[in-house]
């Protein structure tokens, strides 16, 4: 006869056995396409009348300091000029200092007199979308073209004063 302790170990090595399978995994070939690099698409502008919100101090002075300089505005430097634009009263004076204060740092990112004169048109676009992040219109590209080749005297750095003074630039 078989005694329980036979039949017991019957219905574990049973269990044992038959619970364990080796699983088969399958592998799955993914095909990547697509790379994403984590740099934040911009929206470009039709025109300036999409631009109805006003940029707050640190707004301003943080885009300002990237266009200029191609890279983020330290902290510091950033909370310090936000309370001195926001101390003055006149603020298109305080936006006149703190722009002539980057200018002039010399660590600016603006094309040569000799580089924006080699290829106006290509000038005023990429200006246009560094700024205002829209296309000049046909309008806008022949006016300052015709103010760039009339006057000898205008440089990239007085565009892009221009530029970062105007109402549009103030505008998002």
């Amino acid at each position: 006869m078989i005694s329980k302790t036979n039949i017991l170990l019957f219905f574990i090595a049973l269990f044992t056995f038959s619970a364990c399978k080796k699983e088969t995994s399958v592998t799955k070939q993914t095909v990547v396409d697509n790379y994403i690099y984590g740099v934040n698409g911009e929206n470009l502008y039709q025109s300036n009348v999409e631009k109805n919100k006003q940029k707050t101090a640190e707004q301003y002075i943080s885009i300002l300091y990237a266009n200029l300089f191609q890279n983020s505005v330290p902290q510091e430097d950033l909370i310090e000029l936000a309370e001195l634009r926001v101390s003055i009263g006149d603020k298109q004076a305080a936006d006149e200092l703190i722009l002539n204060n980057f200018v002039n740092s010399g660590n600016v990112t603006i094309p040569s007199d000799s580089e924006m004169r080699a290829d106006i048109d290509k000038f005023i676009e990429e200006t246009y979308l560094r700024f205002f992040l829209r296309k000049p219109n046909a309008y806008e590209t022949f006016e300052l073209k015709k103010e760039i080749e009339d006057d000898a005297d205008l440089t990239p750095e007085l565009i892009y004063q221009a530029f970062a003074l105007s109402n549009e630039y103030k505008f998002y």
